[in-house]
């Protein structure tokens, strides 16, 4: 294969490796986090106990929007509501309503559990936080201001240009590295080689992942010159060609109040006339008035992009929009499919496992890029204080990466035994970030490579065999009897105990390896 000159060689060579470095540790985080949360919503039932109960398909929704309000005054001041409609996995409603108060106009999210009647305003920090938690990690969500947003938007962008040099530099040798990939390799030459081999592998994987995560985190950048420039600064004209429901809504007209059929009447009929999707969302738009109407999502998760939406008229029973699925316009669905291809949620469990390997993959690729980093300035072209500076930085970012596994092994074990009610999110969420650093503070106390990996697969194999234990001890829910009443729960205790089991017997593989290196 024809390769760059020496000169592209060197200059692109120079960049990917800064690019890489700079953004490792971060990028590291995204994927980590992010490989979990792909199972945010099968690891529910998990984290919640009371949501282990069958899935209940019809509510009284009038009745629980009454209830919303005496929970939080405004609800039923409110023009929209949106609902998020159960599934096996979170058999539970999730309403998201924008109520005024003296703080101004906020979104507040209420959790339905239909067979205790039991509403849970999440923002009071009551409630399961797991999935939550790491799904706003692989964002870095919770540094303030949106400021984590934009770091994570802007590593996404070097991310995908590390992806493409990184294919250019090693293009010309790609299929000799393939070849020459082996467990027996000096140390440099096995880590080059294997950060090659698994980058090609996860290449379109990854390159999807940074143009996607760019544009999430990004998009402002994106969609403010085209209000500005396409649609004069009419920001709602926008909103409209992307949703169309979004015609429907109305903030500032006041509408007579009016009967009209019961909201679970009008999601029957949707369901009925559309029998191969299922309704997925639905917004109830100025409910109680003579313009009501309810926008549902229809789905279909083993298909990519074949998705539709309505809006019934609650008064007559006959849709004023229906895009049936294959009919969205090129705006709708490029969002869409942007939607689909990075949260994984087509081609059902099989779809999500393929994802999880290759991100699991991309984190060893960028913990290879750091060791070759590394192992290339461990010469004597180098300074001694050079050379102490390399190994430093490298310690910093093993551990701080490493450690990240231990403490999600303790933010499943903290969920299940720290007592639930107001402040359990906060209480659960301390743990982990302050459990994570003291990991991090000790892993960096560790001499080598090597003794930091070992103490924190042996640290999140101890912690990661407890899971299941907890959950046991917290609900009484072991393994031989949710086996057969919760799958998603023993599936989630069984996850945890073969990787804690893999991660031990590793850590123990390492430190017979130390010994007889010693020992000879």
């Amino acid at each position: 294969m024809k390769g760059l000159g020496n000169r592209s060689y060197n200059i692109l060579f120079h960049t990917h490796t800064v690019s890489g470095i700079v953004i490792s540790a971060v990028l590291f985080i995204i994927f980590f986090a992010g490989a979990i949360s792909l199972y945010k919503q099968e690891i529910y039932q998990w984290e919640d106990p009371a949501a282990r109960i069958p899935v209940v398909h019809n509510i009284d929704y009038e009745r629980v929007l009454t209830r919303l309000d005496s929970v939080k005054a405004g609800v039923k001041e409110t023009h929209e509501v949106s609902v998020k409609l159960p599934s096996d996995a979170r058999p539970v409603y999730t309403f998201y309503v924008p109520v005024e108060d003296s703080t101004g106009m906020n979104y507040v999210t209420f959790v339905y559990n239909p067979h205790t009647d039991k509403i849970v305003e999440h923002s009071s920090g009551d409630g399961s936080t797991t999935g939550e938690t790491l799904y706003r990690l692989h964002f870095l969500d919770q540094v303030p201001w949106y400021i984590g947003r934009y770091i994570a938007g802007f590593v996404s962008l070097f991310f995908a240009f590390a992806v493409v040099t990184g294919l250019l530099i090693h293009w010309k040798n790609i299929v000799a590295k393939f070849y020459a990939f082996s467990f027996k390799s000096v140390k440099k030459q096995f880590w080059t080689n294997a950060h090659t081999v698994f980058g090609v592998i996860g290449l379109p994987f990854q390159l999807m992942y940074a143009i996607t995560g760019a544009f999430y985190l990004l998009s402002v950048f994106i969609l403010a010159p085209a209000v500005v420039i396409l649609f004069k600064g009419d920001q709602d004209k926008l909103v409209t060609m992307i949703y169309p429901p979004e015609a429907f809504h109305s903030h500032d007209e006041e509408f007579p109040p009016a009967t009209h059929m019961p909201i679970a009447e009008g999601l029957e009929q949707i369901q009925r006339d559309h029998p191969d999707y299922r309704v997925s969302y639905l917004e109830i738009v100025n409910p109680g008035t003579e313009s009501a109407v309810l926008v549902a999502d229809l789905v279909n998760e083993q298909a990519f992009n074949r998705d539709g939406t309505v809006v019934l008229d609650l008064h007559s029973g006959e849709y004023k929009l229906r895009i049936k699925p294959g009919e969205k316009n090129y705006a709708q669905s490029i969002l869409l499919g942007i939607s689909k291809v990075h949260f994984a949620s087509f081609g059902g469990w099989l779809m999500k496992a393929l994802y999880f390997i290759l991100s699991i993959f991309t984190c060893f690729v960028i913990i290879s890029g750091v060791l070759i980093w590394k192992e290339a300035r461990n010469k004597p072209s180098y300074s001694e204080k050079q050379r102490r500076f390399h190994h430093r930085v490298t310690t910093l970012y093993l551990s701080v990466c490493f450690t990240l596994f231990p403490a999600t092994a303790l933010l499943f074990i903290a969920e299940q035994l720290v007592t639930q009610g107001a402040g359990h999110a906060d209480q659960v969420n301390s743990l982990f970030f302050v459990g994570w650093l003291l990991f991090a503070v000790v892993g960096c106390l560790w001499k080598t490579e090597k003794q930091i990996t070992t103490y924190c697969l042996t640290l999140g194999g101890i912690l990661a065999c407890i899971v299941p234990m907890a959950n046991g001890f917290a609900t009484d829910d072991w393994l031989w009897l949710s086996v057969t009443r919760h799958p998603y729960v023993f599936i989630t205790d069984v996850a945890w105990l073969i990787t804690g089991i893999l991660a031990l017997a590793l850590a123990l593989m390492m430190r017979q390896q130390s010994v007889k290196v010693v020992s000879s």
